[in-house]
């Protein structure tokens, strides 16, 4: 196979990450119709036509072994159940409801066909087949025709990516701009290519919690050569390792400017977990003298950090910062300070199976609003969204779209947790066999890229519940594929049983 047959997918995918997130996060329908759809069919063909070939595979025996693993596997049907239910409000439109003001009521329509999904506006609607579409074949894409090592390049590239990111907007913010690219102008505060702060801090937190996986796993696969002379310059393979600490520590910094106090209480959740997961996981790996270099970088990093953020006057982030508590938590996830989750219910209520189409939540939501909420006046930034990913998901797919959403996601999720504690069996195995009397606990023998998935991806789960992270291809992209990826890095071990 030829280096374009074998890139050519890899490359295309990675290009399509990229677009989705410097898009405007994602969240400019104008902008995304032009690119992404062209962006999305390449995938697609390169899917079904260049897979990458393993080293004892002809071109034609990994196309076959793609097409026979996708028609195998769970994920394409709900991929394209899922489209089809997207596709058909397109032509099964009901008008937006309107007030009578003779009666004092709202008057809501309905469809053509009342017992197929629906839609009040076609446009509008139509957007989300650029979020999951895209999404959903970048998943399939990445499962069956990248290679393991592909993989890994792929979930890197978005991580560095999104340290790219975060560069672009300090460089931003430096330059006192008002505007996203110095040409759209923003009402309000932004961070980077993301108008709304709470989806970049979504988008960062993902990707720092990722590129410390990748780079907990590259540093402890090079320590080994480093403690045999502990001399950097005679192993650089050190140096390569942690080349990862780059992205990392700027996607944490960029998660924090972006002043989303989702993404601060959860940047630094994570950073302790991560703190102690790292610690717990090479503790009893290291030497003593390795053990002294860990435990004073860890401090050092921790005293820079205590004194930057009392040397500087962060008044807008200890402001933010200042107003994280349980209150303003559970106020956040059960919606007591506005009325979009009461509506949202409200309307799931009334359309239960199919929801009220993509973006119908703004279209319905005046006809729900009691007099009292309409009085104290109702939210005009940021009122076309629920502020919860889950209700208006249901208000608007119903039931049957979330349904497919989170069956997909579940697949996803189940998939890598079989892979890797398969691996650990497996290893424990060999271990057994070989007569080695302390076995290495399951949890240690996972590699850091999956637990860093795990972690961040339910980081972005939690914060939906306050917020619209996934209303953001970008994210949904970076946290399907971080799903799929991580996998990479679970060895395979071939186990001969007497």
């Amino acid at each position: 196979m030829n280096w374009f047959a074998k890139n050519v997918l890899l490359f295309n995918l990675v290009v399509l990450v990229a677009a989705l997130a410097w898009i405007h996060g994602g969240t400019r329908p104008d902008l995304l119709f032009p690119v992404i759809p062209w962006l999305t069919l390449p995938v697609l063909e390169w899917l079904l036509v260049y897979p990458q070939a393993k080293k004892d595979e002809t071109l034609f025996d990994a196309r076959r072994r793609v097409w026979h693993g996708l028609a195998r596997d769970p994920l394409m049907y709900l991929a394209v159940l899922f489209s089809v239910v997207l596709v058909i409000p397109l032509f099964n439109v009901a008008e937006a409801p309107k007030f009578i003001a003779e009666s004092g009521e709202w008057l809501k329509f309905e469809p053509p066909v009342k017992w197929l999904p629906f839609c009040t506006d076609p446009d509008t609607h139509g957007v989300l087949l650029l979020w999951f579409v895209p999404a959903m074949i970048a998943v399939l894409a990445a499962k069956h025709a990248l290679l393991k090592k592909g993989k890994r390049v792929l979930l890197e590239a978005a991580c560095w990516n999104g340290g790219v990111l975060a560069v672009f907007g300090f460089i931003q913010m430096w330059s006192g701009t008002d505007s996203i690219f110095w040409t759209t102008p923003m009402p309000s505060y932004f961070f980077s290519t993301f108008g709304y702060p709470n989806i970049a801090g979504a988008y960062f937190t993902l990707t720092f919690a990722l590129s410390f996986g990748i780079w907990f796993q590259q540093m402890t696969e090079a320590s080994e050569l480093f403690e045999e002379s502990l001399s950097v310059i005679e192993h650089p393979s050190m140096l390569r390792a942690n080349r990862m600490l780059v992205p990392m520590i700027v996607c944490f910094a960029a998660a924090i400017t972006t002043l989303s106090r989702a993404a601060i209480l959860l940047c630094a959740i994570l950073a302790v977990v991560f703190l102690v997961y790292g610690l717990m996981y090479t503790w009893k790996r290291m030497s003593v003298s390795l053990r002294v270099i860990v435990v004073s970088s860890v401090v050092g990093v921790l005293f820079c950090a205590t004194a930057l953020f009392f040397a500087f006057d962060w008044k807008e982030f200890k402001q933010e910062a200042s107003t994280i508590d349980m209150d303003a938590v559970v106020d956040r996830v059960s919606g007591r300070e506005y009325y979009h989750a009461r509506v949202a219910k409200a309307i799931w209520g009334d359309y239960p199976v199919f929801g009220v189409g993509g973006w119908g939540y703004p279209s319905y939501v005046r006809a729900y609003v009691t007099p009292e909420e309409e009085k104290k006046g109702l939210q005009i930034i940021g009122g076309a969204n629920v502020h919860n990913d889950s209700l208006q998901f249901l208000a608007e797919q119903g039931v049957v779209g979330f349904g497919l959403m989170v069956v997909f996601a579940l697949l996803l999720f189940g998939t890598m947790a079989w892979q890797a504690l398969a691996f650990c069996h497996a290893k424990r195995f060999v271990e057994r066999s070989i007569g080695k009397k302390t076995l290495t606990k399951r949890f240690y023998l996972i590699p850091p890229p999956v637990v860093a998935a795990w972690a961040g991806t339910t980081a972005t789960v939690c914060h939906s519940f306050g917020d619209l992270p996934f209303r953001s291809p970008a994210v949904l992209v970076v946290w399907l594929l971080a799903l799929v990826c991580a996998t990479g890095w679970i060895p395979v071990l071939t186990v001969k049983k007497k």
